[in-house]
């Protein structure tokens, strides 16, 4: 019976062993795919290869749980040979899963620079755009006007030429020729709300990322840390 219980503790370690080592390279594949073309010097590649990594990153861990796990089910030899450490299984697995941990706590800072970098980038391209809106606001505002001062007008109303949508503009403008400040300064404020909207809402979605990926990021990096640290103690 003692044989038994020792060659099913024997098999299921093997197993665990196995499925492990699967869960790490089907894991180092992966991490090895971000590189096949590499953009170190763009911040959205870089946020987006950090992102893949910690999202991914569980499956390693209970590659190595499972290793761990596997190590304590196997019996222990009749009688140990003398080995360095260098040579033991033991040993590289653990001091692999120590790295990883340092690799996703290294993770934390340059997720959080990249972010801000990317988040700043967006911000500068819809300042940008805000400037391009008002700059073509000007530019009707000023062609409208110079139509009002040439008397050109009521002439360009009776065309028929004009859109539909600026009609209304044009016959209010017969009217008031004060109302085209009027509705300029609209335009204007509609465009900054836009502005303060959109760059409120990039800060917003920074944060979070920073929150998800980052706290992922810590609690994977201690248990990566944790299995690599007991297991090298239990392995001295």
């Amino acid at each position: 019976m003692k044989v038994m219980d020792s060659h099913q503790s024997s098999l299921a370690a093997q197993v665990l062993k196995l499925v492990g080592i699967v869960l790490i390279l089907f894991f180092a594949v992966e991490f090895l795919g971000f590189f096949i073309a590499p953009e170190f010097s763009n911040p959205q590649w870089q946020l987006g290869v950090m992102t893949q990594l910690v999202e991914r990153g569980v499956t390693p861990l209970v590659g190595f749980a499972l290793i761990y796990a596997s190590f304590w089910l196997q019996p222990a030899p009749a009688v140990t040979p003398e080995r360095s450490p260098w040579q033991n299984l033991k040993f590289w697995a653990f001091v692999i899963s120590s790295l990883l941990g340092l690799l996703f706590l290294l993770l934390i800072p340059l997720h959080f620079g990249a972010t801000n970098q990317v988040s700043q980038q967006e911000t500068t391209r819809i300042t940008q755009q805000t400037a391009q809106a008002e700059l073509q606001l000007e530019q009707q505002q000023t062609q409208i006007r110079s139509l009002v001062e040439s008397g050109q007008l009521d002439q360009l109303i009776k065309s028929n030429q004009v859109p539909p949508e600026q009609l209304p503009l044009l016959q209010q403008l017969k009217k008031d020729p004060k109302a085209l400040d009027k509705r300029a300064e609209e335009a204007r404020s509609k465009i900054r709300s836009e502005q303060n909207q959109a760059q409120n809402r990039t800060k917003n979605e920074a944060f979070r990322s920073q929150l998800r990926i980052e706290l992922r990021s810590l609690l994977l990096a201690i248990g990566y840390i944790t299995i690599g640290w007991s297991g090298l103690r239990e392995a001295k």
